[in-house]
């Protein structure tokens, strides 16, 4: 009997410790903070990106498109997320999206990132952009003009590409 009891106790423990855990809500990153170094740093130390939510219509993994690879997985912090649909055009501040790229034979190639920061860049909507390598190095941060280029084409949608913000 005790057998039994400790092998539901071991199964428990492995299930409950494979469970997607909730977001950690965290204040915005702020001007005089935001780097490459310090994003990575907010979204796979402080708050894993990967318990981020995948919006409804654009979950898993998905075709993509150069310059994100052949396929991606796109998250969104619970601050973004929870502001859906929003009116006026803007995302709140801290807001975070995290693309996962991935080549043609679907192995991880980089990660990508916008995150909200107020003050950051008024001529973008104070959006910081970056992209790690899997492990974190950071191979791009800033305002990147190949992402603000491609990225502006939806200026009304926040610099959006994948959703329209203005739909729950």
């Amino acid at each position: 009997m005790k057998k039994i009891i400790v092998l539901i106790a071991v199964f428990t423990i492995i299930f409950l410790s494979c469970e997607k855990q909730e977001e950690v809500v965290l204040s915005p990153l702020t001007v005089s903070e935001i780097s490459g170094e310090r994003l990575w740093e907010r979204i796979s130390v402080e708050s894993d990106f990967q318990n981020y939510s995948q919006w409804d219509d654009h979950d898993g993994l998905r075709p993509g498109q150069s310059p994100h690879g052949a396929w991606h997985k796109v998250y969104a912090n619970k601050l973004l997320y929870d502001s859906l649909p929003v009116t006026g055009g803007r995302v709140p501040e801290g807001s975070i999206i995290v693309k996962e790229n991935y080549t043609s034979s679907k192995e991880l190639d980089k990660l990508t990132v916008m995150a909200k920061v107020q003050g950051y860049s008024p001529e973008t909507n104070d959006w910081f952009w970056a992209a790690f390598s899997p492990e974190g190095e950071v191979l791009a941060e800033g305002s990147p003009g190949g992402c603000i280029s491609c990225h502006s084409g939806l200026k009304a949608n926040d610099y959006i590409i994948i959703k329209n913000i203005d739909e729950p």
